[in-house]
């Protein structure tokens, strides 16, 4: 989900005008009691939304953006793109950095971005923080083609499905071609490793006591694929000299703001601007950290805050639930002013 912040920095980038093609641009965000069926609220994202914020809010498959970012990428000759050279280390070298590359290769650089990830190598070799932290909550991902989902599901729009213990989302996704179905839920993580597959049982199981028509949402995919859900403890600092960290790699959060791509793509539009600045890679990095802190660490707080919200039981559900349905649909998007309205140059 790309909100008027993500389609601004995607502009700057010089990326949006390929990858819109291949968006889809829902009616309206739904959010809808889970074992009920019953709409708790609305929020139009056409008209006023757009106006007040500027900029659209689109949906894309994640596969479409990062194949939008390459195609861009590689159309610049400046720039070298190199795949399976995974990094292994890296040191300062005379007034450089030496980066080791599985194999034994060896790069000479004037700066490093980590950009690799929630499990950052590069990370590990700054920071040495550990491992990332477990919230919980298994998410289960699948895709669908649009003829196989209900007709009585909304196909338009945006849908939050709110249950016990758990909730789901659903958009579509390649120009409205499939549905994206993401359902995460309270669970204890057995599995080795960080992601695995699942099957449609084990997802039913967990949203047994869903409304009819959620249930049969649920059983469309032929299959899923299941991750821990985690996320890092907001740091202060996450670079020293000419190394620092991007996206993920500097602040993971769970996904429930649809905020994680979205951030990585701010960041990269700043710390672009930050290097064309500042007089030296060092001091256009501290800046761009320095900038970027306050507002990454308060998606990672709220976004965690947002999965306690959502996976309430019984009475704290029933009173969630009332608050939802008596605000007004003007109030849901202005508590959500503070992350759209991040504005960039775009001349």
């Amino acid at each position: 989900q790309m909100g008027p912040n993500a389609a601004r920095a995607l502009q700057w980038l010089g990326v949006w005008d390929t990858l819109e093609p291949e968006t889809f641009a829902p009616k309206r965000i739904n959010i809808r009691n889970g074992q009920t069926g019953r709409t708790l609220s609305h929020i139009e994202l056409s008209g006023h939304f757009e106006q007040r914020f500027g900029a659209p809010y689109n949906i894309a498959h994640r596969a479409d953006v990062i194949a939008a970012l390459l195609r861009t990428t590689r159309e610049l000759p400046s720039v070298s793109v190199q795949t399976d050279r995974a990094v292994t280390g890296y040191a300062p070298s005379n007034g450089s950095l030496k980066v080791d590359l599985l194999g034994g290769d060896q790069l000479s650089a004037n700066a490093l971005i980590g950009a690799d990830g929630i499990r950052s190598r590069i990370r590990n070799l700054l920071l040495g923080d550990g491992p990332p932290d477990y919230a919980g909550h298994a998410i289960y991902r699948a895709l669908t083609p649009m003829i196989d989902v209900p007709s009585a599901i909304d196909q338009t729009s945006v849908t939050l499905w709110l249950c016990p213990a758990g909730h789901v989302v659903q958009y579509p996704v390649n120009a409205g071609r499939r549905m994206n179905i993401v359902a995460a839920a309270d669970s204890l993580w057995v599995e080795d490793g960080w992601h695995a597959r699942a099957d449609r049982a084990e997802v039913a199981d967990l949203f047994r006591n869903a409304t009819p028509i959620l249930k049969e949402l649920l059983s469309a995919p032929e299959s899923w694929h299941k991750w821990a859900a985690a996320d890092r403890r907001p740091v202060h600092h996450w670079g020293d000299g000419s190394v620092t960290l991007i996206g993920d790699a500097a602040h993971p959060s769970l996904p429930y703001l649809a905020q994680g791509a979205a951030m990585a793509l701010e960041d990269a539009v700043r710390l672009a601007q930050h290097c064309n600045g500042e007089e030296s890679i060092e001091s256009a990095f501290r800046a761009y950290e320095a900038e970027r802190q306050p507002r990454t660490a308060r998606i990672i707080r709220r976004s965690h805050h947002m999965g306690q919200i959502y996976h309430m039981r019984s009475l704290p559900a029933m009173v969630r639930n009332i608050v939802i349905t008596a605000l007004p649909a003007t109030l849901h998007v202005a508590s959500m002013s503070w992350i759209y309205d991040w504005r960039v140059d775009l001349g």
